[in-house]
């Protein structure tokens, strides 16, 4: 199935290769990435390494920029190794359980990134939306993603998800809008549960420590 996908997603990027290998049991994706604007006019190249697990398409694939252009900070969306986050983990787990196809990734995701990196490379903002950082960016993916109303109702939602307490279609959505789940949150719910266990134990956590010193502000 990977080498169908590669084929047609080569067409399009042409200056990339893979190969297969055997030790860690992925396919490698390597070569040139060239990035024009939406009218055809050459922005720049990146040269790129993507590793793919055997488990394709149901699998995140890790993109690394190796022609060190992209300034290595945070703020840049990129780790010291050149590891690229190209979206909100929870937006690509939920894609990995659906299956991605590699020539949509490369479209949607990694053309998508380099584009807005050289756009801010350029003195600008990003073109789209940017995530905050760390819980805050977490946060930021319920709400603005999945449409919760708040950081409290996330949480509220998530603890219900780890408990399997009131998920019923006709139960009260756990956003606290009051409407059925049916008619309210009921497909990000469903999303959500595809973070699996620990994924959602983990944000249960990090919110509510999140949370914790704005609760004590409001008592004071």
């Amino acid at each position: 199935m990977f080498e169908r996908d590669f084929i047609i997603a080569n067409e399009r990027f042409p200056k990339l290769k893979y190969s297969w290998h055997a030790k860690s049991k992925m396919w490698v994706i390597s070569g040139e990435l060239d990035i024009c604007d939406t009218v055809g006019v050459y922005w720049g190249t990146f040269q790129i390494i993507m590793l793919v697990p055997r488990s394709y398409p149901y699998c995140v694939p890790i993109v690394i920029e190796k022609s060190q252009i992209i300034p290595r900070d945070i703020d840049w969306h990129i780790s010291p190794e050149g590891i690229c986050c190209l979206d909100a983990d929870h937006e690509l787990i939920a894609m990995s359980q659906k299956g991605i196809n590699i020539n949509d990734f490369i479209t949607d995701k990694v053309y998508t990134y380099f584009a807005n990196q050289i756009y801010k490379l350029q003195g600008k903002q990003y073109a789209g939306a940017e995530y905050a950082h760390h819980t805050a960016g977490v946060i930021q993916y319920y709400v603005e993603r999945l449409n919760m109303p708040s950081a409290e109702a996330t949480l509220q939602a998530l603890k219900n998800i780890l408990c399997k307490k009131g998920l019923g279609r006709n139960d009260k959505c756990p956003c606290g809008s009051g409407l059925k789940l049916k008619k309210c949150h009921k497909a990000s719910i469903e999303t959500i549960k595809t973070f699996g266990f620990s994924k959602v134990q983990k944000d249960i956590q990090d919110i509510e420590k999140y949370l914790l010193p704005l609760r004590k502000h409001k008592i004071d």
